[in-house]
């Protein structure tokens, strides 16, 4: 299954969301409709329960998706890239096509996803006020979503990085050290520290037999740590690959396949002789694809000695390719941003190298010994 889900774009800015959050919107369906609404409307019906209760899921992740949107305008108008927004089980999260410029920027960035929660929760206090001398019920609903969005405003001012909280507590320490790299090991131990407590707390919910939250709470320090600590690490693999281009990691003498030749062929010659799992694909001196492991299974076994390369191959117009120019943190980016473990590296139609992310990692592996060494 994919990482994400797309669902287009607002402004500009596409939006997504991680497979995770799937179970959560029908955790949340199933709350809402066995607990609020069950409570202000006993004489519904379980169907319509069930409807109204993905329609207050609906509107409650809408206002997540506002809270992220409000991170991704603020960097707009900092100069940072916005490439898109992903909703995941415990939140969001904007992808900036780098870091913030200052202390200052970071700040005001990661400070305005808690306030726009935080008036969101006063439009539905608002809506509580005005609506419940006319519909308790509604306004119930109304109320509810309204303490959600600022329990969610001061859950992501925890001084825990990646969270907005982190995020603001790190510019704080950027702007008293003027160092970047020191703020972020910081911050990232801080935001390791808060899923361990968070995970504490599961552990204790579960002894209690609270069940439900005990996992929830586990699950999500457990995530929490682990994203802190890929923070950190991104910063140092960004740091090592500061410089480097897309021809740097290329690895040039890769094998390459006709667009006429079977596919059995390709799987007895190089996938069985060679263990390669991805071959690119010309005609002549152009590159028109690239064949994949993958894309072989998808052929039935039956037809490999009949089916040319060229029929199970992704072709060259939907593949992410990058020119040997590149930056090689974007491309170690892009990588990630679209769930793919290689890329072809091509001039003018010509195929100069490709790169995986193993490729990527070994050189950031390679480089961080010689600093070491020195």
């Amino acid at each position: 299954m994919p990482s994400s889900i797309k669902f287009g774009k607002i402004w500009g800015i596409e939006v997504g969301v991680h497979w995770s959050w799937i179970p959560i919107f029908i955790i949340f369906t199933w709350l809402f409709a066995t607990g609020t609404l069950d409570h202000f409307f006993p004489h519904w019906s379980a169907a319509a329960k069930w409807i109204a209760g993905a329609i207050t899921s609906a509107i409650f992740f809408a206002s997540l998706l506002a809270h992220e949107l409000a991170h991704s305008f603020v960097a707009r108008s900092k100069g940072l890239d916005v490439r898109g927004i992903t909703l995941f089980f415990i939140g969001g999260v904007s992808n900036l096509g780098g870091e913030p410029r200052s202390a200052g920027d970071e700040f005001q960035i990661s400070v305005v996803g808690p306030l726009t929660s935080l008036l969101m929760g006063g439009v539905f206090a608002i809506g509580w006020a005005a609506i419940h001398p006319f519909s308790p019920g509604i306004a119930g609903v109304s109320a509810q979503l309204a303490v959600i969005n600022a329990t969610l405003a001061v859950f992501n001012m925890v001084p825990g990085f990646p969270l907005d909280g982190g995020r603001v507590f790190r510019s704080i320490i950027w702007r008293r050290t003027h160092n970047l790299h020191q703020a972020t090991h910081v911050a990232s131990m801080a935001g390791e520290g808060v899923g361990y407590l968070l995970m504490g707390i599961g552990i204790v919910f579960f002894l209690f037999g609270n069940l439900l939250n005990g996992i929830y709470f586990f699950i999500v320090g457990l995530f929490l740590r682990g994203i802190a600590a890929g923070s950190y690490q991104q910063m140092i693999a960004e740091e090592t690959l500061a410089g480097l281009k897309a021809r740097d990691a290329a690895m040039q003498n890769c094998e390459v396949v006709s667009p006429n030749e079977s596919v059995e062929s390709v799987v007895d010659n190089y996938v069985l002789l060679r263990n390669i799992r991805c071959f690119p694909v010309q005609s002549g001196d152009n590159l028109v694809g690239l064949v994949t492991l993958e894309d072989i299974r998808h052929v039935p076994r039956d037809q490999w000695p009949i089916t040319p390369v060229e029929k199970a191959m992704t072709s060259f117009d939907r593949l992410h390719a990058v020119s040997p120019d590149e930056d090689l943190r974007q491309v170690l980016q892009l990588m990630a941003r679209q769930d793919i473990n290689q890329v072809p590296v091509v001039e003018d139609g010509r195929l100069l190298g490709m790169i995986s992310r193993s490729d990527i990692l070994r050189l950031i592996q390679t480089r961080r010994e010689l600093q070491h060494e020195r």
